[in-house]
């Protein structure tokens, strides 16, 4: 029996709490079983971007690719996704090279959104389903690149917010920092801490021996482990934060 290959792929992981993959998989079952095909339903990108062609370059999408390149899914074979966005939202130019590599290769692709086939045979007839194509995968950019630009957009205005009012753009700080009521202050504590690492470097001594004093006094580290290395010396020297 031919087979059919379902493709799920959604942005966020968030998604998976919601009805994206339950659709997504039943449609493809569905749609195999009502065309007598064998499915396999393994191919899942779950919180991989197709924006700048994430899904692509790594996990499900990139195997099956790979896969239809060496001969190893036979041509003839079904790809079946929700609609063309799920394969790529770059621009038209890009998620047609893809489609159409797809095509040629002998890969038939089924979108459920609109029930539409591409296919080599089809499409020496009829290359309307081209048009729909160009259509779909240009509002599936044009979606994308908006709301990029608008996150961008309100992450600038975020910033420029704090910057102006002096207050913390996240609860994020560094490890002698902590916010408290919507300001920096120094834990005092730890501020010593990372001055007496910057002295001791001054006088001469290694990480490694500074790592054995603050180990031999018992000095707590940042995070509650269970002694200092000379990797989190080097963390605390190399970090910017500590030029305010």
């Amino acid at each position: 029996m031919t087979k059919a290959y379902s493709y799920i792929r959604f942005s966020t992981p968030e998604q998976a709490q919601g009805d994206s993959l339950r659709r997504q998989t039943a449609k493809a079952e569905a749609w195999a079983q009502q065309h007598s095909l064998v499915l396999d339903n393994s191919l899942r990108d779950l919180g991989v971007s197709a924006f700048h062609g994430a899904n692509r370059t790594t996990g499900a999408l990139k195997s099956f690719l790979e896969m239809v390149e060496d001969g190893r899914i036979q041509r003839g074979s079904y790809l079946i996704v929700e609609s063309l966005d799920r394969l790529s939202r770059e621009t038209v130019i890009d998620a047609a090279t893809r489609l159409f590599a797809l095509i040629q290769a002998g890969i038939i692709v089924v979108t459920l959104s609109d029930g539409q086939e591409y296919s080599s045979e089809r499409l020496r007839q009829d290359w309307t389903p081209l048009i729909i194509s160009l259509a779909v995968m240009a509002r599936a950019h044009d979606e994308s690149r908006i709301k990029s630009e608008r996150v961008g957009e309100a992450w600038q205005q975020k910033k420029e917010k704090a910057r102006k009012e002096g207050k913390p753009l996240t609860p994020r700080c560094p490890e002698w920092l902590e916010v408290r009521d919507g300001a920096f202050v120094e834990r005092p504590e730890r501020v010593a801490l990372v001055r007496r690492v910057f002295q001791e470097t001054i006088d001469g001594f290694g990480r490694r021996e500074i790592v054995r004093r603050l180990n031999s006094e018992g000095i707590p580290t940042f995070r509650g482990g269970k002694g200092w290395h000379t990797s989190s010396i080097a963390k605390i020297l190399q970090s910017r934060a500590v030029l305010g």
